[in-house]
């Protein structure tokens, strides 16, 4: 997998779709080794998972956290230092803040930002599910050209609907241990056109 991961760069508005933890952390624990080995500052943002489960996932693959949290080239945090932190979801305001964490680095003398998101944060609430839509097509058209982005969904939690439209909205894929170039990607529809085609990974990879 670590191959895979290789070859995601600036730029890159990717979504990993999983089923397990294994498959899951085979993807993410790389995402952030490969961009602290290429100067990027990175961000785990927790949910499924504990922060302290994903340091401890991060140290055993051989990063050294202590370091990367005194340089502030790694932090861990949660939907309510990020997603919620105004108390609600608002898209626009997330996407802005992104854009800035983006400057920040740069000025910080990092390479890009990179940052990775346990989606099932949104399950809990219709409305920010709702919200999660607009926010990923916003990401799309407003995507800072440092920055790297790996939206993690669990497939076994996610409604179908939910699937297809962030297939719709993500330039690329992981699934199954590959790397998609997605031809499936509809960013100039809205929503209501995105949910007439119903796809999934299995119609995804066998494209």
């Amino acid at each position: 997998m670590e191959e895979v991961v290789q070859r995601i760069r600036a730029g890159d508005h990717v979504a990993l779709f999983y089923s397990s933890k294994a498959e899951q952390f085979a993807c993410t624990v790389p995402f952030i080794k490969i961009g602290l080995e290429r100067n990027e500052r990175c961000l785990y943002i927790a949910d499924d998972n504990s922060a302290p489960m994903v340091w401890r996932r991060l140290q055993e693959a051989g990063i050294d956290v202590d370091r990367a949290q005194k340089e502030d080239s790694l932090r861990v945090v949660t939907k309510q230092e990020t997603y919620l932190r105004h108390g609600v979801f608002e898209p626009q305001r997330m996407v802005a803040e992104l854009q800035r964490e983006v400057d920040f680095s740069l000025s910080s003398g990092f390479a890009a930002f990179r940052a990775t998101g346990e989606m099932t944060w949104a399950l809990d609430m219709p409305s920010s599910l709702i919200r999660l839509i607009d926010y990923e097509a916003k990401l799309n058209s407003q995507f800072p050209p440092r920055f790297i982005g790996l939206c993690q969904y669990d497939e076994s939690r996610f409604p179908s609907h939910v699937i297809s439209e962030m297939i719709q909205l993500h330039p690329k894929i992981i699934a199954r241990g590959q790397l998609i170039e997605n031809g499936y990607y509809r960013p100039h529809l809205d929503s209501d056109d995105r949910r007439k085609q119903q796809v999934n990974v299995d119609q995804l990879l066998a494209a």
